[in-house]
């Protein structure tokens, strides 16, 4: 689907934008090197983007779900994603991370649908002086477009692959073992991905063009450990990663003056797990879902109206082997799959967390008029939506656990049955049979939490000679949410020559983020668990189990009238023009406040509450050139970035707070290095590389039919915040904190295209990528007791026919 490269067409900042936003461009894309093809890793040639540590983690390199970023500071799952003007965001439980050995939660992620970048034609990002229409985020936004057809009938299919035998692995001594037989894909020592894509585009009439495009990406995890070997099957048991996307987009033009356009979109993910050391525990993991997505623009005298009406589904569920858990003894001829003294079985059963959403907006942009000496341009606009998610656990679960010694030669009960939670085989602690005491259950159940959301926004961008003020106003409503709040914006620019040549811009603006599923659903859940006490709890013997109670755990944890977390921003920039390079200097301050974090008020009292606050400071330094430089018949762009940031914050997410308030009555101080602190002076121990610097080079060589992409990343050295204990001062008990130092990192990647001549118009193409060109060792984690390393060099091929 996307377009030959042309590097002459390189554009990558709009110049109706300001300093705030960058735009990617389709052959920028073209020239980034493979990996797995998420729109996020895009991100990486911009400065203020900040990526998880773990995203290159030498281990995960069977993983294929997309890259989290923190834009300014922000949570990485408080960004706005948008494709072509229909928000992905996932709002179930973002910031959940792997949750594979739960009970009751589930993995999610902050992007609902896995984009992949081939789909994308441009790519926006808004890290600064976002304008009012955009709100639901305290980040930035990351928009993607998808192109309408510019060929009658045009296509692109393509094979690409990469596997563990392509990759150079750099693995501390301490972790050599745990990688030669892997029992989760965290220690993944082999992996095999491929990458389907097929892409079309027609103009069937003058007033209609179709898109549509099918990618499937798959990785294949094998895991040789021996307690990964009991899995219901014989030889090696496999992790699988699944991901698809089908997408299908008309653009209509039914008269002169109006647009349409309206597009389908599946896009499932479909992972195959198993726990570790777990026999029959598989699982389906499922994500990803649906997304309608229809829009009209219409033109009438004096102003635009476009209108836009959205709907998707998105999943983040799990589909059980089993929901029958059953922890014994081990023993050596019978229950002889898990560890020297215990062997488990089963798994955690059905749950299925599930979102909708549909949303309605409107936009008038006025023309320009003139009033009080100034030339106006207008914008206003409303927006309606409503979102359900929900949680069901759709299977009972039982656990069954506390094996006690049976010396009887059967496990016949008193009515001639056969106990399915005994054994008569001797075990490892020199019981001749064993019997399970002890047993909890989880109800099928389900719950679901409704917000209904409406926001209006007007704006007035005013101008006189070169000056430009563009102030605004957004009102926002939700139903989760105990306030409605109003966010002003306003940016200053100022033309100094008139030409273009010199801009000055500032700005201070308000950004409100959202609220999600799983602080209203942690109680909720928790309220299906029976009791760990009572006759239906515990036995003696192999008889019944008495009357089922439930648990009280589930009125320990509450949530306050919640209210929507928001940064304030302050910016400055200056963009200048020198000899086709446009150069921009920015400083961005965010203030990040009423974050929503989990605390523990008193002993078994959680609650969701609006304590949180973060800070952080980015000065930063782009330039781009405007034109290629051509030397000889090569014609080369580039782009190039440096970035500083300081940034501190009480809680890295929702979830990983409570232990600040443990003890210190709420006080909200901490111990770091020794020293007694706020726990908001607390440095950031994740998306925080004090310095980092960018180069992209795009090289094309037209005679050769070739083009070459080398980028360039130095990420300074920097110090990671690990939790270390308590600490006593003064009498009250403080969570410590201590610092880790870590070196700098420098990678090259490079990407090379070559487009074999063409043969009765089909166009083959190979792209060969290599991700860490010099294979440099470069250290992100510290475990305790060994370091963690990013990968060494990693080939990808794809091969291909455009036609």
């Amino acid at each position: 689907m996307a377009a030959e490269p042309l590097l002459d067409e390189v554009v990558v900042v709009d110049q109706r934008e300001s300093a705030g936003a960058a735009v990617i461009e389709r052959d920028v894309i073209d020239a980034m090197p493979l990996g797995n093809g998420d729109i996020t890793s895009l991100l990486q040639l911009l400065p203020n983007v900040q990526f998880n540590n773990s995203q290159l983690h030498t281990g995960k390199q069977g993983e294929i779900s997309p890259a989290d970023v923190s834009i300014n500071g922000a949570k990485f799952y408080q960004n706005l994603y948008r494709l072509d003007g229909m928000s992905f965001n996932n709002d179930i439980d973002p910031a959940s991370g792997d949750k594979s050995s739960s009970i009751t939660e589930v993995t999610s992620a902050s992007q609902g649908f896995a984009i992949d970048s081939s789909l994308v034609c441009r790519l926006t990002v808004r890290d600064a002086n976002v304008p009012v229409e955009y709100g639901g985020f305290t980040g930035g936004v990351v928009a993607a477009d998808t192109c309408a057809p510019t060929k009658d009938f045009a296509g692109q299919a393509s094979v690409g692959t990469t596997r563990s035998s392509w990759m150079d692995y750099k693995v501390a001594p301490e972790q050599q073992a745990a990688y030669a037989h892997p029992t989760t894909p965290d220690t993944a020592s082999q992996f095999e991905k491929w990458t389907y894509r097929l892409s079309l585009q027609g103009r069937p009439s003058e007033n209609l063009g179709l898109v549509g495009s099918f990618i499937r990406r798959t990785s294949s995890i094998p895991l040789s450990g021996a307690s990964a070997m009991k899995n219901g099957e014989s030889g090696t048991p496999e992790q699988t990663r699944q991901t698809d996307n089908v997408f299908i987009k008309a653009f209509w033009r039914p008269s002169a003056g109006h647009d349409v356009d309206f597009s389908i979109q599946s896009a499932p993910t479909n992972d195959e797990r198993f726990i570790a050391a777990i026999k029959d525990s598989r699982f389906t993991y499922r994500a990803g879902g649906l997304g309608l997505n229809g829009g009209i623009a219409s033109r009438f005298d004096g102003f635009t109206l476009s209108q836009r009406l959205t709907y998707t589904e998105m999943d983040s569920s799990r589909d059980g082997e089993s929901s029958i858990y059953k922890t014994w003894s081990y023993s050596g001829g019978d229950k002889n799959w898990g560890t020297s003294s215990i062997s488990s079985e089963g798994g955690y059963g059905d749950v299925e967390q599930r979102q909708q959403a549909g949303n309605y907006s409107a936009r008038i942009d006025a023309q320009a008029f003139a009033a009080l000496g100034l030339q106006h341009r207008l914008q206003a606009g409303f927006e309606f939506g409503r979102k359900s998610s929900s949680y069901e656990r759709k299977t009972q679960y039982e656990s069954y656990y506390g094996a006690a010694s049976w010396s009887d030669a059967t496990c016949a009960r008193s009515n001639g049955t056969i106990d399915p939670y005994c054994s008569t085989a001797d075990t490892a602690s020199g019981w001749a049979g064993q019997y399970l005491t002890r047993r909890v259950i989880y109800l099928a159940g389900k719950f679901t939490v409704n917000e209904n959301s409406r926001a209006v926004f007007l704006q007035d961008e005013m101008s006189r000679g070169g000056f430009t003020a563009r102030l605004g106003l957004r009102y926002e409503a939700s139903s989760l949410a105990a306030d409605a709040v109003v966010a002003p914006r306003s940016a200053f620019l100022y033309d100094v020559f008139g030409d273009g040549g010199t801009r000055l811009e500032a700005g201070a603006n308000r950004y409100y983020g959202r609220n999600f599923m799983s602080f209203y659903m942690q109680a909720n859940r928790l309220s299906l668990q029976s009791a760990t006490s009572g006759s239906g709890f515990t036995r003696t013997g192999l008889t019944d189990w008495g009357p089922l109670q439930m648990s009280t755990t589930a009125a320990g944890y509450h949530f306050d009238s919640l209210r929507l977390p928001y940064d304030d921003e302050r910016m400055l920039a200056v963009r200048q023009r020198v000899a086709g390079t446009l150069w921009t200097l920015k400083y961005v301050d965010r203030q990040s406040r009423d974050e929503v974090l989990q605390r523990l008020r008193s002993s078994g009292n959680r609650w969701f509450e609006n304590a949180g606050s973060s800070e952080a400071q980015t000065l930063s330094l782009a330039v781009e050139s405007q034109r290629p430089l051509r030397i000889g018949e090569t014609r080369t762009s580039l782009m190039a970035a440096i970035d500083k940031i300081d940034t501190h914050t009480s809680h890295a997410t929702y979830y990983e707070s409570e232990l600040d308030y443990n003890d210190n009555g709420g006080l909200d101080y901490v111990v770091y290095n020794g020293q007694l602190i706020r726990s908001i002076e607390k440095p950031a121990d994740n998306y925080a590389r004090p310095w980092t610097a960018r180069l992209m080079l795009m090289t094309e060589i037209p005679s050769a039919r070739v083009s070459i992409g080398n980028f360039f990343r130095y990420r300074d050295g920097y110090r990671k915040v690990v939790q270390n204990g308590t600490q006593i001062v003064n009498g009250v008990s403080y969570t410590n904190y201590e610092s880790r130092s870590f070196k700098s990192a420098f990678t090259w990647d490079m990407r090379i295209n070559w487009e074999l001549p063409p043969a009765g118009g089909q166009k083959p193409f190979v792209t060969l990528s290599i991700d860490n060109v010099l294979n440099a060792t470069n250290a992100i984690e510290d475990s305790g007791s060994y370091l963690l390393y990013e990968k060494g060099r990693q080939f990808w091929l794809e091969a291909g026919v455009r036609f």
